[in-house]
């Protein structure tokens, strides 16, 4: 796979890119922040001139932003929606015109446990993000299946990843991040071995959802 990688973070962007070329792998890079409709837009279009088109779409990007519904700042739901429900169907959208005039594509959109079994007392705009992932991808499939477009919803369990990292308070930053760096947690290759799975699958199997918990809870 050539892999178009689009992110906020130039430095983490190059970092990777090196990695991919240490193995062989071709990749390229384009700073963007996907919450932004016309960035997404302009990410896909990037993609699509610099490989030709865009077989696989992951969307990876995602923020939690905990706190009780009565004391939380609205800013900080707006933030959630844009980057955890918005970006995939910016992004999405701008692909799927490609990928229905070849007759074949795969959008991945990487939901959570947190979709369908929500969380603590603080989770409520991260699950009900989530919860709309998950019911726009089914439609989504729905509508592009006749055009050879598969999408698959993946819905990790805890997952140590570096997403508590933005997190503005600082305590809530630590409690969640103690959770998610647990030993049991899954890591994010296991994610990726999901994903992997998914897309290698012929083109007649369409892996509509895979989800995934820690062994140990």
């Amino acid at each position: 796979m050539r892999v178009a990688l689009v992110a906020r973070r130039e430095d983490r962007l190059s970092a990777l890119k090196e990695r991919i070329a240490g193995t062989g792998g071709v990749a390229e890079i384009f700073v963007a922040d996907v919450a932004r409709e016309e960035q997404a837009f302009a990410a896909a279009i990037w993609a699509g001139e610099v490989f030709g088109g865009v077989d696989i779409l992951v969307n990876n990007a995602g923020i939690v932003r905990p706190g009780r519904i009565v004391e939380q700042d609205c800013q900080e739901w707006r933030d959630t929606f844009d980057i955890n429900l918005l970006a995939p169907l910016y992004m999405s959208k701008a692909v799927l015109p490609g990928m229905m005039a070849r007759g074949r594509g795969h959008i991945v959109n990487i939901s959570s446990n947190a979709a369908k079994i929500p969380g603590g007392a603080t989770q409520a705009s991260y699950a009900a993000s989530k919860h709309a992932m998950t019911a726009w991808s089914s439609s989504l499939r729905k509508e592009v299946s006749e055009h050879g477009v598969r999408v698959t919803i993946i819905e990790p369990g805890t997952t140590a990843t570096e997403v508590a990292d933005s997190i503005p308070n600082e305590r809530l930053r630590q409690v969640m991040d103690e959770y998610i760096q647990q030993e049991s947690s899954m890591q994010a290759e296991d994610i990726a071995a999901a994903i992997l799975y998914a897309v290698s699958q012929p083109q007649r199997v369409n892996v509509d959802e895979i989800w995934l918990t820690p062994t140990h809870k």
